[in-house]
């Protein structure tokens, strides 16, 4: 390779290997990705050229970064220090929530820890994601309300809750409740 010359991606031949070693066909990663079937082929061709938001809606769909598809090195792994962990925003009161991996780029769950204050609540409102959520109780009660039951879960219970479905909880226990929190999408 000359000094100074670009390194050519295939991103076309990326996405179709990607594809196929996830056993998927044309037409299931259209339906997963919004695009034709036709469109995806033309790019798989590289008769195409994708724009990044198509790509990352191929990426999205795939389970694969930006990065992955680009054919870039990804970080192996990152390090989130106790006393340096984000504290996203909720809605919900009484709860201190904590990121334990934030900034991981293609991140594909993002797990948190919870502290819920005695009186905690989800809110009035169900959650209902676009993705899947992984509850685990560390310490404590934690009551959840999900298609019309009311299941508690206690020190060392999880709750994996499918995207789409609704539901909402709340501290069953006269103390503080921790939990961790794991969503998709």
């Amino acid at each position: 390779m000359q000094e100074g010359a670009q390194r050519m991606i295939d991103v076309g031949k990326r996405i179709k290997s990607i594809r196929k070693r996830k056993g998927l066909t044309l037409q299931d990663l259209s339906g997963k990705s919004g695009m034709s079937a036709t469109a995806i082929s033309a790019i798989e061709r590289n008769v195409s050229s994708p724009t990044v938001n198509t790509l990352a809606s191929i990426g999205k769909a795939l389970g694969e970064s930006l990065s992955s598809l680009l054919g870039e090195s990804e970080i192996a792994y990152i390090v989130t220090r106790a006393d340096a962990r984000e504290r996203p925003a909720t809605q919900a009161r009484g709860i201190d929530l904590q990121s334990l991996a934030a900034g991981v780029p293609g991140q594909r769950f993002l797990p948190m820890i919870g502290v819920l204050a005695p009186g905690a609540t989800s809110g009035d409102d169900v959650i209902n994601r676009r993705g899947d959520d992984f509850l685990f109780v560390i310490n404590g009660l934690l009551d959840v309300e999900t298609s019309g039951d009311t299941i508690r879960l206690g020190e060392g219970d999880s709750l994996y809750v499918r995207e789409n479905t609704s539901y909402r909880w709340r501290n069953a226990s006269a103390g503080e409740t921790r939990i961790v929190l794991v969503s998709t999408g």
